[in-house]
């Protein structure tokens, strides 16, 4: 694709960026300094209406007037988007019977709203809340990022950056328990492995796979892939999907993306919620979601969420068992200090995992119409479990009219245990036949440490407006194994012998027994950053984002199982950030970055479940265009991307080979098209090739289990002649694949379709949701990569109750 790869020319990048302000920096500066008005981006979240006056006012250098009766006990909505002063304070004034009054030029008080009647001529008036942004009224269109890294939250519309946000109220009207639903809606994302197959988050982004590539992040808090398995969406406030580098926001991350999980925080009016629910099968869950103020003043506030869940799944003999208390807690110190804490305890426990299909030879592979997607083809003994505990906190601190200070720390603790027999397809399997090998692991400890914290200025320096952040940021991951981590003598072999594709036969777990020896640290992954960043505003149409990290990375394990001894790694490298961004209309926004970003080289085995040996961390680049447009009530983007990284292959053994460097197109749609139809969707269109590959022939190959083509749109519409019902439903599309290095065997594209409604309905002063749908509706027989078979059929539904 040479027409997209020139587009990504570093020259071309450097002459747009280094000119684009010269005309802008030849105004004078009263006309500048005019246009600019303090136009700002906002993200304040719902608080105490004083402190979310004296901020605004602080930050837009405007004196204002409070008299503290009038906002005793009363909060501030929440403040998102780009303002100037006035705006952004009457936006939080909105719905507090308080506005705003000018006394003099840059001098305002806050007053009743004035409620004496007046004789009007007979006339219509049709008048209206805001939307609560990503709510279902909205079309689930967010306009703020909560964490865009180091650079905190911002507007989505002008973040030069391609994120997707799928809000709550997205997840409990698509009855999301996993992410994989989030990943298997999303454009922009191909799920890779299911998260009852028992791996960390796994997905293909921008044409990057494999077990264990997808970056994590918790309210902008780096985590390892290991801990997603702790991470539960239904105490999430909204999932952010960032697809491309991050170096320069998170640090040290894959190259395909990362999501952050943004917790839910405390409501400062009383909110319950509880909801029984059917996840598919015969797996029902309870979930309590509950907020609210803990003294008259809200000077606390609290948010609690419980879950429990259990029985089988929509694949026969599977069970699937979560259980969750989490609560989170807000305290207003002061007008200009706010400190959250919060903690959590979950268990996590699959047994029967979804089937991992290794098939060395894919001329050898099954057709997915020869086997059964509800069957196990793995044994119901196979577990997957986990046992997180999370404490954590942060803090914003307004300094003074410029400076602002915020961090934040987390704490976890989590285990896991791993047993799984795979379904095998070698040279030394018959033909139409399959084996079982065992792969049995002792639990396994893991402690992570995360933290940031950031300084933040506010200031002007002529015509240019400046939001400066230096800052840290940094994570820690020790684990510790047991001696006796593995079966000798079981591992590896088969526990049914040779069976006829098609057949499942379940057997007796073998007699091994493991993790009654002593624990020795095996792992330890240390990762910091350093930054610098500036958000330079020239005017209301031109800004710039110019950044800096220094990123190390510093691993070290040591395999006192197999007895290969210690791999050591240290590696730091400098990473630019450069931005361009321009605004010729206020609904359309278009940009330009580079980024650059340094990641973990990840490990590999001598042969499958073996001794595994860390590999060296690798720096990746990215060029990316895009545009955003707010037209109507959704917002539309488009993103033209091109990344260079070092390719990998997996065969169970994950081996460096060449490099992989990816073109392509992002687009998507969120919100309302129609004031009845809801769209969430979009296109990705793909150009991966692996260069400089050890095998000659493989140079300009596809990677695999990577398609060059996903189309997805989820569809809602509200029946007008039945008020509070919708119809949901979507369609979801995968394109070809390659399932090995030489693109010989390729698998087949496949659509699924989803069917669904909706029903809410007041119930004693209360509302009633009812909701089911149908997944997989045709019950399409697909490979969904060459590893897993796709999700059978299944029906889920739910009854929610809010009081």
């Amino acid at each position: 694709m040479p027409s997209l790869i020139s587009l990504f020319r570093p020259s071309l990048l450097a002459v747009a960026i280094a000119f684009a302000p010269l005309p802008l920096l030849a105004q004078s500066a009263s006309d500048s300094a005019a246009t600019v008005d303090d136009v700002r981006e906002y993200a304040l979240p719902a608080a105490p209406l004083a402190t979310t006056l004296n901020r605004i006012a602080a930050e837009a250098g405007l004196v204002l007037s409070i008299d503290p009766a009038l906002t005793r006990e009363r909060m501030a909505q929440p403040v998102q988007g780009r303002f100037d002063g006035q705006g952004a304070l009457r936006e939080a004034l909105r719905g507090t019977g308080l506005e705003l009054r000018q006394a003099n030029p840059g001098s305002y008080s806050v007053q009743p709203a004035p409620t004496d009647a007046m004789a009007l001529p007979d006339v219509t008036v049709t008048a209206s809340e805001p939307l609560v942004e990503g709510s279902e009224d909205s079309g689930y269109r967010t306009t703020t990022a909560r964490n865009v890294g180091a650079l905190g939250g911002m507007a989505l519309q002008d973040a030069p950056y391609s994120i997707s946000v799928v809000s709550s109220d997205m997840l409990r009207n698509t009855q999301t328990t996993s992410t994989d639903e989030v990943f298997k809606r999303n454009p922009f994302t191909q799920l890779y492995s299911p998260k009852n197959a028992g791996y960390a988050s796994a997905v293909a982004i921008r044409g990057f796979s494999d077990a264990g590539n997808l970056s994590i992040a918790n309210d902008g808090l780096r985590f390892s892939t290991g801990y997603d398995s702790g991470n539960f969406v239904e105490e999430m406030e909204q999932i952010e999907v960032l697809t491309g580098l991050s170096g320069f926001l998170y640090g040290p991350a894959s190259p395909g993306g990362l999501v952050n999980y943004v917790l839910k925080r405390p409501t400062y009016e009383r909110y319950n919620s509880v909801t029984l629910g059917n996840a598919g099968g015969e797996n029902y869950y309870l979930h309590g979601d509950f907020g609210g103020k803990v003294d008259d003043q809200g000077i606390f506030a609290y948010r609690l969420n419980m879950l429990t869940q259990d029985g089988e799944t929509a694949i026969d003999m599977q069970k699937r068992r979560r259980q969750m208390i989490s609560l989170a807690l807000d305290w207003n110190v002061s007008d200009d200090l706010l400190i959250q804490f919060d903690a959590s305890h979950k268990e996590n426990e699959t047994h029967g995992l979804t089937s991992y299909w290794f098939v060395a030879d894919g001329s050898r592979r099954p057709s997915a119409s020869d086997l059964d997607n509800d069957k196990l083809y793995s044994q119901r003994w196979a577990i997957s479990d986990s046992e997180h505990d999370r404490v954590g906190s942060r803090f914003n601190w307004r300094l003074s009219d410029v400076f602002t200070l915020r961090g934040a720390l987390a704490y976890a603790e989590y285990t896991d245990e791993y047993v799984y027999t795979g379904p095998t397809i070698d040279a030394s399997t018959p033909t139409g036949t399959y084996a079982q090998p065992l792969y049995a692991f002792a639990p396994v400890d893991n402690e992570e440490t995360s933290a940031n914290l950031f300084l933040d200025s506010v200031f002007q320096t002529g015509p240019l407006g400046h939001k400066l952040t230096v800052g840290y940021q940094g994570s820690s991951l020790r684990t510790k194994q047991h001696t006796d981590h593995v079966p000798f003598g079981f591992q590896w072999n088969s526990v049914v012998g040779n069976v006829p594709i098609g057949e499942a036969p379940q057997v007796g777990k073998p007699a091994y027994n493991i993790g009654n020896s002593s624990k020795h640290l095996s792992a330890t992954s240390d990762l910091s950053s350093v930054l610098i960043g500036d958000v330079i505003t020239f005017n209301p149409q031109w800004s710039t984002i110019l950044g800096v990290v220094h990123s190390k990375i510093e691993t070290f394990s040591n395999d006192f199982v197999y007895g290969t001894g210690v791999t050591e790694y240290e590696k730091s490298e400098t990473s630019p950030n450069v931005s361009l961004i321009y605004k010729p209309v206020p609904w359309l926004t278009t940009y330009a970055s580079y980024i650059e970003g340094l990641e973990a080289g990840g490990s590999t085995s001598v042969f499958p479940g073996g001794p595994t040996v860390s590999l060296p961390p690798e720096v990746s680049e990215q060029y990316e265009i895009g545009a955003k447009a707010l037209w109507g009530d959704a917002l539309f983007t488009v993103a033209l991307f091109n990344i260079d990284k070092p390719n990998y292959i997996t065969n169970f053994v994950y081996t460096p080979n060449g490099r992989q460097e990816n073109t392509g197109i992002e687009f998507g749609v969120t919100g309302k098209v129609t004031p009845a139809l809801t769209l969430v969707g979009g296109l990705t269109l793909l150009d991966a090739s692996v260069n400089n590959s050890s095998v000659a022939a493989n140079n300009g190959n596809k990677p695999t289990n990577v398609a060059s083509k996903l189309a997805k749109l989820y569809a809602e519409y509200d029946v007008a002649s039945a008020p509070g019902f919708a119809v949901t439903g979507g369609a979801y599309y995968t394109g070809k694949q390659y399932s090995d290095a030489e693109n010989q065997y390729s698998l087949s594209s496949f659509t699924t379709f989803d069917l669904g409604a909706r029903y809410r309905m007041p119930v004693a002063g209360n509302t009633l949701t009812l909701r089911a749908n149908v997944s997989n509706l045709t019950d399409k027989e697909y490979w969904l990569n060459s590893h897993y078979l796709g999700d059978p059929r299944t029906l889920t539904f739910s009854g929610q109750l809010e009081f």
